[in-house]
């Protein structure tokens, strides 16, 4: 019972693929040609406007335009292109910019503690709040004069209402930073 369930599977899996496999090129051609060629119909906008002046609608006469396929690099192939840039990059990319201070990792005692690994994890939190406040008043005065140049350069006023309210948030959250700082602050 199992043999005809396995021959039975096999076939309907055939069948599939034979129902889906590509058709030839003349095939291909000939369905190209006949979905191109005008139909009884008009097109919507041509049914409309001939409606609008009374006449009968005269049918399409657009031809089918071919467009040549720009070259393909078929010297190796796209695995290898993929393995290549997987490992050794791609040339294309930007460089990746590291940064400047290097992470501070935890101690085996903090490791070993959960009370000192969450005083280690408040402390490089404040390090990461303490970084978006520095570099939020760096960029505030760059994203202003993005915005000036965009009024200066006719940009529609809804764009630059969008890089406004994020200016706005970006301050927000950087006076929320600094004030939750001020009251952490030892007295």
């Amino acid at each position: 019972m199992k043999g005809l369930a396995v021959i039975a599977c096999v076939g309907m899996i055939a069948l599939g693929s034979w129902l889906i496999w590509p058709e030839g090129p003349a095939q291909m051609e000939e369905a190209a040609t006949q979905a191109a060629s005008p139909g009884p119909l008009a097109p919507w906008s041509d049914l409309a406007a001939a409606a609008a002046q009374g006449q009968a609608a005269a049918p399409a006469q657009d031809e089918l335009k071919r467009v040549p396929l720009l070259p393909v690099d078929d010297r190796s192939s796209a695995w290898l292109s993929m393995a290549e840039a997987r490992e050794n990059g791609d040339p294309r990319a930007p460089p990746v910019q590291r940064d400047k201070e290097q992470r501070i990792a935890p101690s085996a005692e903090q490791l070993a503690d959960p009370q000192a690994y969450r005083e280690y994890e408040r402390s490089q939190h404040a390090r990461l709040l303490t970084a978006f406040a520095a570099a939020a008043d760096q960029e505030i005065p760059r994203l202003r004069a993005d915005v000036e140049r965009a009024r200066a350069a006719g940009i529609p006023a809804v764009e630059i209402a969008k890089v406004e309210e994020k200016i706005r948030r970006i301050e927000q959250q950087r006076q929320g930073i600094v004030q939750a700082r001020a009251a952490e602050a030892p007295r």
